[in-house]
């Protein structure tokens, strides 16, 4: 799974770009998403986050149970799809489902480049603090272009929710 960190907050233009944080809609929206994992069963086994601080305020609202490994990888921040393929290939094995959470435009380039060209379904952007679960055919180490199935492209505007309560 491929989750982009929710929108950030330029309210300070000055801030260096790996400590801004997320703004008030990221909040709802990460909320959203996280309400999405819970209610559809898809909670990863691992998950690997940017150390930009919207990206792990990201991973805080998201609520995840305890018991779920995090790491943060370094690599994550600002990684082209060739450092994001290379750091998939060293996700161990026994880890089914895992989630990054990061940043574009990596992130986009690598959903196209883990789907086949022709997928009808192959959404042309990934906006903030959306979702892409893929399915892929073989194992970590081995991952080829145009062989991964996206089985949910989740945005925050396309879930419904009445309320989220709040993380601080």
């Amino acid at each position: 799974m491929l989750l982009r960190h929710a929108k950030s907050d330029w309210k300070e233009p000055e801030l260096p770009d790996i400590d801004r944080p997320i703004s008030d809609k990221g909040k709802k929206s990460a909320c959203k998403i996280s309400h999405w994992l819970i209610q559809n069963n898809v909670l990863p086994d691992l998950v690997w986050v940017s150390p930009a601080k919207r990206a792990q305020q990201t991973l805080k609202r998201l609520n995840l149970p305890k018991e779920i490994p995090v790491e943060t990888q370094e690599l994550l921040y600002l990684a082209n799809t060739d450092q994001l393929k290379d750091l998939l290939s060293k996700i161990p094995e026994k880890f089914g489902r895992v989630m990054l959470i990061g940043h574009n435009p990596g992130f986009e380039k690598l959903m196209r480049q883990l789907m086949a060209t022709d997928d009808p379904n192959k959404p042309e952007l990934f906006p903030t603090a959306t979702l892409a679960h893929f399915i892929l055919p073989n194992q970590w180490h081995d991952l080829s272009t145009g062989e991964a199935k996206l089985i949910n492209f989740v945005r925050p505007k396309d879930i419904t929710l009445a309320s989220c309560k709040e993380i601080s």
